[in-house]
């Protein structure tokens, strides 16, 4: 079970800040392709025209015949066979994440892959796999438990691939809008520390502005 995510101390203003690394970039046009599709939340895999197998990781042709490979959208399923855990990296991103757990799935749809492993899940369990975008925008695929767990968002594994509010400082950029109003409040209501709301205009009052003012946690800002 994860630990549920406590708030985040006070800033020590003598600790240096995490400096905003994100892992390495795109390496190549079927990464970009396989980016594209795990943006729309697709879990997808190339397969063969000529020997229809699934091929991981992405390639420009098939490993087995060297056939032509096409995108198609997969079981998501899988067994994690081996995990580890990386206690030591010269990537900065990684460096500022360790202790980092990754292990060897045996995905439903054929191929073995290396995958990110959620806390919830270790060697022998089955799980659900999910193909996420890093902070880099490279497609990465992610072992999560097969059936909810308690705290399953609060993972800080996971939270390096998601946009998750909790305890989070968050920018709307127009706050004088009905639209930009409600995304403050929902993203208040998700769990966000604080939502600083854009305003180009502070000299004007708008519409709702009274009852931004006064939810707790809302920052206007000029």
């Amino acid at each position: 079970m994860s630990d549920p995510l406590t708030p985040p101390k006070r800033k020590d203003p003598l600790v240096v800040t995490r400096a905003g690394h994100v892992p390495p970039a795109l390496r190549s046009r079927a990464a970009t392709a396989m980016a594209a599709r795990a943006g729309l939340g697709r879990f997808v895999l190339q397969v063969c025209d000529d020997c229809a197998r699934a091929t991981y990781p992405q390639r420009d042709r098939c490993p087995f015949c060297w056939g032509e490979l096409r995108w198609q959208d997969q079981p998501d399923g899988a067994v994690i066979e081996a995990e580890t855990t990386i206690r030591s990296s010269i990537d900065l991103f990684f460096k500022d994440h360790l202790p980092w757990r990754v292990g060897s799935a045996r995905l439903d749809a054929g191929p073995m892959a290396t995958v990110h492993l959620h806390g919830d899940v270790g060697q022998g369990d089955r799980v659900r796999m999910e193909l996420k975008l890093d902070r880099s925008g490279n497609p990465a695929l992610f072992a999560m438990p097969e059936k909810e767990t308690p705290h399953m968002a609060d993972d800080p594994q996971l939270r390096v691939f998601t946009a998750d509010p909790k305890y989070r400082r968050v920018l709307v950029t127009d706050g004088r809008t009905a639209t930009g109003q409600a995304v403050a409040e929902a993203l208040l209501k998700a769990g966000a520390k604080t939502v600083f709301l854009g305003n180009a205009d502070p000299l004007m009052r708008y519409p709702g502005q009274d009852r931004i003012e006064a939810t707790p946690g809302s920052n206007l800002s000029g």
